[in-house]
């Protein structure tokens, strides 16, 4: 059995969200210059190379690379230590979070559907990842899901190399980050990320999928666009959940062709789980 990754994580600021995977027996280097594995060039505070993780498959060693300010592991400072799932690290002005690729496992549920029900879903979880994959192998393949669905949702996206970021910003985005709608991608060809999310999520309204050749800050500027709408009868702004599948598909067929393709703006394709468990392109007007 493949011995799982190390996930490190850059939490807040301008690179928030991005990623590195550590292989079992190596090392990451973090700091500012082009001497670390991972660049956090912005950060003026942060030394040349800050600290080093090193990972042998089942633990992790923090060291501190005599730093100028000095390394906090879970808000202590310190040389060396051993960084638990979901630990904490500071190093200048920059927050890190660091996981083991996939260690959450699904959690046990009483099922709301019969067995001949789950079965059935399990199925079309597969047929769709199938296609999905499929897709991705021609364009880059996101998704935004809900995390308000389940709180599973969060730890299962944090616990792999894929970008996410949550589509609110500032002082929102920390305070409603577990429920908060996330963008995820592009999928890895060989992602086991987009088999978690479907395996555990589809059916289950986790989110939508989107396939684009745009950059993902450009895409996750994109649909932050519709977060909020104005309801035309009290003039009340309201959050608008797009992402969630069983909103979209109502949505969808009201709108004008001049609203689908502003909506769908630089998209090639959006997918949708229907409620007869397959998985749909939305039609968009030309």
């Amino acid at each position: 059995m493949t011995e799982p990754r190390l996930i490190v994580e850059v939490r807040y600021g301008k690179l928030g969200g991005t990623k590195r995977a550590v292989e079992a027996g190596r090392a990451l280097r973090v700091g500012r210059t082009e001497l670390a594995d991972l660049v956090v060039g912005h950060d003026g505070q942060m030394s040349g190379t800050h600290f080093e993780l090193q990972w042998d498959g089942a633990s992790c060693l923090l060291r501190d690379l005599q730093s100028q300010g000095g390394t906090r592991l879970g808000g202590q400072v310190t040389t060396q230590g051993e960084v638990p799932h979901g630990g904490w690290i500071q190093a200048g002005e920059t927050d890190f979070l660091v996981y083991v690729e996939g260690r959450t496992k699904p959690p046990r549920r009483k099922l709301a559907r019969s067995p001949e029900e789950e079965a059935a879903r399990v199925s079309a979880a597969r047929e769709a990842c199938e296609l999905l994959r499929a897709e991705a192998a021609k364009v880059p393949l996101y998704a935004i899901v809900d995390g308000a669905r389940d709180r599973h949702i969060l730890e299962v996206i944090r616990e792999h190399v894929e970008p996410h970021q949550s589509l609110y910003d500032g002082l929102q985005g920390e305070t409603l980050e577990d429920v908060a709608p996330y963008l995820v991608g592009p999928f890895r060809k060989d992602s086991a990320l987009l088999d978690r999310l479907l395996a555990e999520g589809f059916g289950n309204r986790w989110g939508m999928f989107l396939t684009s050749y745009d950059k993902f800050v450009e895409v996750r500027r994109h649909f932050r666009r519709f977060l909020m709408v104005t309801l035309e009868s009290t003039n009340e702004k309201v959050y608008f959940r797009f992402y969630d599948p069983g909103v979209l598909r109502v949505f969808w067929p009201t709108c004008s062709p001049s609203q689908c393709q502003e909506f769908s703006a630089g998209m090639e394709e959006l997918f949708v789980e229907e409620e007869d468990l397959s998985l749909s392109a939305l039609v968009r007007p030309h």
